[in-house]
């Protein structure tokens, strides 16, 4: 091939190289005027409950051919209060953004897909955010980086920097975050992780005897879709791999593998929820002692109702948040009970059901278990007896209860311990006390012991109960229960 026929190609794709870079600059500032306009909206949602006001504005856009760098603010104006004038805050940041379609800083991290931009954020030095720069000590407190694919698919990480804030006697140490985010416009899914290696608060407290709190192993993940009511669903779980919690008057406590998961589901108009909170092992003055677990299961929730209730609900939140304490608890007014009240029906009117299963406690010698499974519906009448009320939205009940008497034991032999009891001594005694539980609860006729477990269940439906296999009606099984109540 002739050099010139080489020259002319370098210099075709040269041309269309700096053609696309060119443009893909232009599309790039459309983009991030386009998400400033979004970002106020989510600010706006975030600030308004606590009376600040806020806005994000582009400051500049330097646009070159292959690079481009933007400046940006986000200011939040706390009103005048107490004789104080409005206070007005800003918030900077700096983004040097490479051009597409094969952005310089993700050649440089081996990623050769086209993308339509890639940047680098950080945060800028101002008085808002002096403290924060000052505690990462020299080192940008937040920073990172993500790529813009041209269908708006954006992929990310961010970096937030270790720091160490005292202030007399209270410290915080926080040794930074990681994380890794990634959004899909069409679905708009997005699917993020968050790791920090712990964090530690220690200093007095006016309204607790807790002297120090740390965290070790936070993870943070979720993958969330946003639906047409602008709910998101999806999972969400929270983890520590240690949580140490120490007191001035009580023994420290520390929590090991510890996680709550949360997920939103929905199934046409209806939506569903479970939550599972799970402490892998609760252990006290270095010694292990029991690990939790509770899984809570709501399901066939009117969807529209409960955004209803939800709105309702944080609005009057937010007029707690801005009364300045002069509101303890949310208060609402006769239009939103109302709505509160019809929303509700309309929830109990699609029959949900409610399951804890299991509320679970383990420990070295056995596992205790409490299941519940209700099914819920709508009453005759929202305006009668709260008592009736609750008999007429009950459609269905099974509930159990197994106590593993090893486990027991174990349970009962915590606290002896804990005051210096020796464990053999303490754990004697427990053992005895649980089968005297035992006979006392099959005498009762409340439980019975089954394979060295306690059980008790009880099963209700159409007006009638079974308690542990006797049979009556409702009404009976009240009076029943009111009875022992009063030591009868």
């Amino acid at each position: 091939m002739k050099k010139s026929a080489i020259l002319g190609i370098v210099v075709v794709l040269g041309a269309a190289w700096t053609g696309g870079a060119w443009y893909t600059g232009q599309k790039a500032e459309d983009f991030i005027k386009n998400e400033i306009a979004d970002g106020n909206v989510q600010l706006k949602k975030g600030f308004d409950k606590w009376g600040i006001a806020s806005s994000m504005e582009l400051l500049s856009f330097e646009r070159g051919v292959f690079s481009s760098t933007a400046h940006y603010r986000v200011r939040l104006t706390t009103p005048a209060a107490q004789g104080k004038p409005a206070q007005e805050r800003d918030v900077l940041f700096v983004e040097h953004l490479n051009h597409g379609p094969f952005p310089l800083s993700n050649l440089k991290a081996g990623k050769f897909a086209p993308a339509m931009m890639a940047s680098d954020f950080a945060l800028e030095e101002s008085p808002a955010v002096q403290e924060w720069f000052t505690a990462a000590k020299g080192a940008v407190p937040l920073s990172g980086h993500y790529s813009v694919s041209y269908s708006k698919n954006v992929s990310g990480t961010f970096d937030v920097a270790p720091v160490t804030f005292a202030q007399g006697d209270t410290k915080l140490t926080f040794t930074g975050m990681k994380g890794d985010i990634d959004y899909t416009t069409s679905s708009k899914r997005a699917v993020f992780a968050l790791n920090s290696d712990g964090l530690d608060l220690s200093g007095p407290s006016d309204t607790s005897d807790i002297v120090s709190m740390s965290m070790k192993g936070i993870a943070i993940n979720g993958d969330l879709t946003q639906n047409g009511d602008s709910m998101y669903l999806g999972s969400q779980k929270v983890a520590f791999k240690n949580w140490t919690i120490t007191s001035k008057e009580r023994p420290p406590v520390q929590l090991k593998d510890t996680a709550i998961a949360v997920d939103l589901t929905e199934a046409g108009a209806a939506m569903g929820a479970k939550m599972v909170l799970d402490f892998g092992m609760i252990n006290v003055q270095d010694k292990d002692m029991a690990g939790l677990k509770l899984a809570i299961d709501l399901q066939k929730v009117d969807a529209k109702a409960f955004k209803a209730i939800n709105a309702v609900y944080e609005a009057a939140s937010t007029r707690m948040l801005q009364s300045k304490g002069a509101q303890q608890t949310p208060e609402f007014t006769d239009e939103e009970k109302q709505i509160m009240k019809t929303n509700a029906e309309l929830i109990l009117a699609g029959n949900p059901t409610l399951a804890v299963a299991p509320l679970e406690v383990r420990t070295a010698n056995g596992k205790s278990t409490f299941n519940l499974n209700l099914d819920l519906t709508k009453p005759a009448a929202m305006d009668g007896d709260a008592s009736q009320m609750l008999m007429q939205a009950v459609r269905k009940l099974d509930a159990k209860l197994v106590l593993s008497k090893g486990n027991l034991g174990d349970l009962m032999a915590i606290e002896p311990q804990v005051r210096g009891v020796p464990a053999e001594q303490a754990a004697q005694t427990a053992k005895g006390q649980v089968e005297m539980i035992g006979t006392m609860a099959t005498a009762m006729g409340v439980a019975k012991v089954e394979n060295d477990s306690i059980v008790s269940y009880l099963n209700y439906a159409d007006g009638q109960v079974d308690f542990n296999g006797k049979k009556m009606p409702v009404e009976q099984f009240l009076m029943m229960v009111m009875s022992g109540a009063m030591g009868r």
